[in-house]
């Protein structure tokens, strides 16, 4: 079975920002406990007393907020604990693979920005599953893990809708279940998904790619084409920046 870790970046209600990101880590079940044990190891190199009460929380580290984070005063000195917990994923092995889905809320108004990200991820998941079983003719599930939010409710209810009723692009057949949802920071995992998203949004907002472009040859791609990477937005006659 192969888990798709998720967590977002940015808010659908706040007006001053144009993207709304998921961004989501796909690990197969027996890799599970050595990314864990990465991330715990690159924790521990951070200095502090307890590593594993410190969650990694991306717009916390940046910003200097709450305990440890904002005992870093510099915000340069911050960044490289950031880069650091990102080469966690860079470093991962080959079946680790990212995912993430921008989406301008304006551009698919009147449709609900988190309806769009989550379909358009569930289905590259899908699709990522699919591929496997046509290659090696392993039929492996997937299960989509989440962080606790408001989100929980609608986003359980639309996934039951694409079991019943199936998406735009037909039945989800490879996903074992309607997502479940943790606390973030109960799971290393989470709060890897948790950068994944935060480095997308920062790419697709600012125009910020420090962050993001690492990452890049680590999303779902397949004979030179980048699958697991979606920019949800106006008129493909629009200027693009992404990848």
């Amino acid at each position: 079975m192969h888990i798709l870790y998720v967590d977002d970046s940015g808010s659908v209600s706040d007006p001053t920002q144009r993207y709304f990101v998921l961004g989501a880590v796909s690990v197969f079940e027996r890799g599970i406990y050595h990314l864990i044990q990465q991330a715990d190891e690159c924790i521990a190199t951070f200095g502090f007393s307890d590593g594993a009460d410190v969650e990694l929380h991306a717009t916390d580290m940046y910003g200097g907020r709450g305990q440890p984070w904002s005992s870093i005063k510099k915000r340069a000195d911050r960044e490289n604990l950031i880069h650091c917990s990102l080469a966690t994923l860079t470093n991962a092995s080959q079946s680790v693979r990212l995912f993430a889905v921008a989406v301008d809320k304006a551009a698919v108004s009147p449709r609900d920005a988190i309806e769009v990200a989550f379909e358009e991820l569930c289905n590259r998941f899908n699709l990522f599953l699919q591929r496997i079983k046509n290659r090696t003719g392993e039929d492996n599930r997937g299960l989509i893990v989440m962080d606790e939010s408001k989100h929980e409710k609608p986003l359980q209810n639309l996934a039951r809708n694409f079991r019943v009723n199936g998406s735009r692009w037909g039945q989800f057949r490879h996903l074992a279940e309607v997502p479940f949802f943790v606390d973030s920071k109960a799971t290393r995992l989470i709060q890897l998904a948790d950068l994944v998203a935060w480095s997308t949004f920062r790419k697709y907002e600012f125009s910020d790619g420090r962050f993001f472009d690492p990452l890049l040859s680590r999303f779902d791609q397949d004979g030179g084409v980048l699958h697991g990477l979606y920019h949800a937005r106006g008129s493909t006659l629009d200027s693009c920046f992404c990848p």
